[in-house]
C-alpha cells in the first residue's frame, strides 16, 4: 500500500459529533451520541481493543489518496489498484447520529465493522440481518445499526463483508436506547444522493466571504470551526479527540472534548471578525447562561456541550494508547482549577459583539450577568491561579491572567457607560482597571527585568505575553513589550515556530504551540512589519496536515501534528490572523471607555 500524500486523519461532523478517517479508509474515532459521550470506534487509541469501520481494496497492492470534498467535511478517499479504482464518500448525517460511507467502485472492496462500547472497554453482541448486523451492548441499552445497500456478499467473518462492484451505499445508525428507536433504526435509507446533497449544500453556505491569500485553509479552517460547533446551542469544543500525547511516549495527553472559556471565545472573536455575528453571539449566550451568580462565575475552566459540569478525570486503563503512549484519560482534572483569565476572555468577545453589532438589548438582557462576571473579577483579581496553560499545582500571579482580569474591567467599565448608562459603576470599574495596570507596572520594577515575566515566582517569558498589544494593554511598540518580544524569539522561537514556555513542573515542553505563531504574526502586523509578519503566516502554515487541518502541536523539523486533532485554537487564530493580515492598517480601534 503507498500514500500519494500522506496526511493524519479526515474529520468529520455534524455538529453533534465527529468521526476521524485515516487515509486508508478506516474510521478510527467516533464517540456517540455526542462529541464528549465515549466513543465506539477509537482504534486510534489501542490497535487491537479499540473499535473500528474500514472500507479497503482487498489486495494490500494499492495506491489512496485523500481529500476534501471541495467547501465541505466530506472525506473523499481515493484507492487504485491493478483492478480498477474506487472512491469512497464519508459525511455525517445532519440531524441523525449516522455515518454514511457512499462508495463508487469498480472491483470488490471489504468492509469490517467493529464497533465496542465504552472506549473499547466492551465488546458488541452482533446479529446478522439481510442488509448489515445490528451490534448491541450487552450490559447496556446502546446499539448500532450497519445497513449496506448495493452488490455486497458476507464473508466468512462475522464482522466482515464483501461489497461491490457498482455503488453501495452504508449507513451506520447509532441508537442511546435500542428497544424504543428500534423501528426508527429498521427505517429504509432515504434517497442517498439527497441526503448527501443536502450535507454538501450545508456545509458550502456555512462558508463565509474571503478574499485574500490562502483561501483554501482560512475555508478549511472555518469549516473545521463550524463542525467543533455543537448545532443545540452555539458551543464551541475545544478539539474532538482524548488523548492524543503532545509527545509519543510522554505523559502529556488529556481529553479536549468540552467547551473551553477560553478556546471558544478566541473561536466566537474569529468567526465575528469574518462576519457572523450570530454564530458570536450564539457562544456569548451559551456561556453567559452556565454562570452561577454565587461564588466564581465560572465554577469550571470548562463545560460539557449541554452546559453541565464535568466532574473529574479518569484513567482508561485497558487503553494501550495513541502509538503505546499511556495514560488514555476521559474527563480532564482542570475542571478543579481556578483560571482567572477566563471571565476576561468572554467579556472581551462580548465588548467586540457589542461594538460590531450596537446589540444593546442584547447587553441589557445579560447585564446581570455581565455585571456577576466583572464584579467578581473586581472583588478577586489578586487570587492566584493555574493559568491559561493549566499548570497542575503551580498556581502563581500569572502576568496574562493579570491582564486579562484587566480586560474584564475596561470591558465593564465600557458597557456600563455605553450601553447602561451608569457611570458611577463605570468609574468604580474603571479605578481597578487603573489599580490592576498599577500592578502589574510594580511587578516589572520589583522584577529588576526590563521586561515582562510570566509571573511573581516565574520569571522567565512565555507566549502568552505576546497577547498583551492584542488586547489593548501595551502598544506593540511600547518599549518594555519591545524588550520582552526580543526575549521572547531569543528563547521561544525555533525554525517560525513559538513554544508556549521551554518547561513547567512536569518537565521540558518537546514542541511548539501553533496557536503561539500566529500569536507572533499579530504582533508584528500591530507593529506595522508586513513582510516578517508574512513569513510567520506562511511558517504557521506548514504545521497544516496535506487536508488543512491542524493540532495543538507542531514538530518544528517535520511538521508533523501533536496533541488533540483537530483543534480549535489554530484553526480560529488563522482566521482571525488573516483577516487582520488583510486589514493591515486598518485595525478597529479598541472599543474600550477611556
Amino acid at each position: 500500500m503507498l500514500l500519494e500524500n500522506p496526511v493524519f486523519y479526515g474529520f468529520l461532523s455534524n455538529g453533534f459529533t465527529s468521526a476521524l478517517v485515516s487515509p486508508t479508509g478506516v474510521v478510527e474515532w467516533m464517540p456517540a451520541p455526542r462529541f464528549d459521550s465515549d466513543a465506539v470506534f477509537c482504534r486510534i487509541l489501542d490497535q487491537e481493543r479499540g473499535g473500528f469501520f474500514s472500507i479497503q481494496p482487498q489486495s494490500a497492492d494499492y495506491q489512496c489518496r485523500q481529500q476534501y470534498d471541495n467547501g465541505t467535511n466530506i472525506v473523499v478517499t481515493t484507492f487504485v489498484t491493478a483492478q480498477g479504482r474506487a472512491t469512497v464518500r464519508d459525511f455525517l448525517s445532519l440531524g441523525r447520529v449516522a455515518l454514511w460511507r457512499v462508495v463508487e467502485t469498480a472491483m470488490p472492496l471489504t468492509l469490517v465493522c467493529r464497533p465496542t462500547f465504552e472506549f473499547g472497554a466492551e465488546g458488541a453482541a452482533d446479529q446478522l440481518t439481510d442488509t448489515g448486523a445490528v451490534f448491541t451492548r450487552p450490559s447496556g441499552h446502546e446499539a448500532v445499526v450497519l445497513i449496506i445497500q448495493g452488490p455486497m456478499v458476507k464473508l466468512e467473518r462475522r464482522d466482515a463483508w464483501q461489497i461491490g462492484p457498482g455503488k453501495v451505499v452504508v449507513v451506520l445508525r447509532y441508537a442511546q436506547d435500542f428497544e424504543r428507536e428500534k423501528t426508527m433504526l429498521a427505517e429504509p435509507i432515504s434517497d442517498p444522493d439527497e441526503v448527501e446533497t443536502r450535507t454538501r449544500q450545508f456545509w458550502r453556505r456555512s462558508l463565509l466571504p474571503y478574499q485574500g491569500p490562502y483561501k483554501p485553509l482560512f475555508d478549511r479552517s472555518l469549516l473545521v470551526v463550524r463542525g467543533l460547533t455543537y448545532r443545540t446551542n452555539g458551543a464551541l469544543l475545544a478539539a474532538s479527540t482524548t488523548s492524543l500525547p503532545e509527545t509519543v511516549g510522554d505523559s502529556r495527553q488529556w481529553d479536549y472534548r468540552f467547551v473551553w472559556i477560553r478556546d471558544g471565545s478566541y473561536a466566537a472573536e474569529a468567526l465575528l471578525l469574518a462576519g457572523d455575528k450570530v454564530a458570536c453571539r450564539r457562544f456569548i449566550e451559551f456561556m453567559l447562561n452556565v454562570v452561577d451568580f454565587v461564588g466564581k462565575p465560572f465554577a469550571a475552566p470548562f463545560y460539557r456541550v449541554d452546559g453541565t459540569l464535568s466532574h473529574g478525570e479518569k484513567e482508561l486503563r485497558w487503553l494501550s494508547g495513541y502509538q503505546h503512549t499511556r495514560p488514555v484519560r476521559s474527563g480532564n482534572a482542570a475542571t478543579d482549577q481556578i483560571q482567572m483569565d477566563i471571565e476576561g476572555d468572554l467579556l472581551w468577545v462580548i465588548l467586540l459583539y457589542w461594538a460590531q453589532a450596537h446589540d444593546d438589548e442584547f447587553i441589557r438582557e445579560y447585564w446581570s450577568v455581565v455585571e456577576t462576571l466583572v464584579s467578581w473579577v473586581a472583588k478577586n483579581w489578586r487570587t492566584p491561579d493555574a493559568s491559561l496553560w493549566e499548570f497542575r499545582d503551580d498556581d502563581d500571579l500569572y502576568l496574562h491572567s493579570q491582564v486579562m482580569c484587566w480586560v474584564s474591567l475596561k470591558a465593564g467599565q465600557t458597557l456600563a457607560s455605553q450601553v447602561m448608562h451608569d457611570d458611577r459603576q463605570a468609574a468604580l470599574w474603571g479605578r481597578t482597571a487603573q489599580e490592576i495596570s498599577e500592578a502589574i507596572w510594580a511587578d516589572v520594577k520589583e522584577s529588576g527585568l526590563d521586561y515582562f515575566t510570566q509571573g511573581q515566582h516565574h520569571r522567565q517569558v512565555d507566549a502568552a505575553l505576546l497577547t498583551m498589544p492584542l488586547y489593548g494593554f501595551v502598544e506593540a511598540d511600547n518599549p518594555v513589550f519591545a524588550k520582552t518580544l526580543a526575549r521572547i524569539e531569543e528563547t521561544l522561537l525555533e525554525d517560525s515556530f513559538v513554544y508556549r514556555y521551554r518547561e513547567d513542573n512536569m518537565g521540558a515542553a518537546r514542541y511548539p504551540f501553533t496557536l503561539a505563531g500566529f500569536w507572533l504574526a499579530r504582533v508584528f502586523i500591530r507593529r506595522g512589519d508586513g513582510p516578517r509578519a508574512d513569513a510567520l503566516i506562511k511558517a504557521q502554515l506548514r504545521s497544516a496536515t496535506d487536508l488543512g487541518l491542524f493540532a495543538e502541536h507542531v514538530d518544528p523539523k517535520t511538521a508533523e501534528p501533536h496533541g488533540n486533532f483537530p483543534q480549535l485554537f489554530p484553526h480560529a487564530a488563522l482566521i482571525t490572523t488573516l483577516i487582520e493580515r488583510k486589514r493591515m492598517g486598518q485595525i478597529t480601534p479598541l472599543p474600550y471607555q477611556a
